[in-house]
C-alpha cells in the first residue's frame, strides 16, 4: 500500500468515528431532555391574587375569631380556620393591630396584595384581606 492509500483509509475511518460519536451524543442528549405532555402546554396557568372580603363576612366565617378556630400563632398574628359563605375552607391571618397601625403610612393592604402575587415554593398566596 502506498502512503496515499493509507492516508485516505485513515481519513475515512476518522470521519466514520466522528459521525458515530456525533450520533451517540445526539441520542444521549435527546434521551436526557424531559418530554413535556401536550396536555400540560394546552392548560393556561392561572395566578391567584388577593381577594377582598368585608370584615363582617370574615368575622362570621371565623365565628367572631373564636379561640377554638385558632390553627396557629406567630410573631405577626394569629391564623384562624374559616368557612366562607360559598363553602370554601380558608385560613385567615389576623395580624396584630399594633403592626398595622405602626405601618399605616406604607399602605398595608397594598403591600399584602403585592406579596400575594409572589411566586415562591414555600409561600402560600394570601386570598383574604380586610
Amino acid at each position: 500500500m502506498s502512503y496515499e492509500e493509507i492516508t485516505i483509509i485513515a481519513l475515512v475511518l476518522l470521519s466514520l468515528c466522528v459521525m458515530i460519536l456525533a450520533l451517540v451524543l445526539f441520542i444521549i442528549i435527546c434521551k436526557s431532555k424531559p418530554v413535556e405532555d401536550e396536555e400540560e402546554e394546552a392548560l393556561p396557568v392561572a395566578k391567584l391574587s388577593a381577594s377582598s372580603y368585608p370584615l363582617m363576612e370574615i368575622d362570621a366565617a371565623t365565628d367572631a375569631f373564636n379561640h377554638r378556630r385558632i390553627i396557629g400563632k406567630g410573631r405577626l398574628g394569629t391564623v384562624y380556620a374559616a368557612v366562607m359563605p360559598k363553602g370554601e375552607l380558608v385560613a385567615v391571618k389576623r395580624i396584630h393591630p399594633r403592626l398595622v397601625l405602626n405601618n399605616a403610612g406604607f399602605g398595608f393592604s397594598s403591600i399584602l396584595k403585592w406579596l400575594s402575587l409572589a411566586d415562591h415554593p414555600t409561600w402560600c398566596p394570601s386570598q383574604v384581606l380586610y
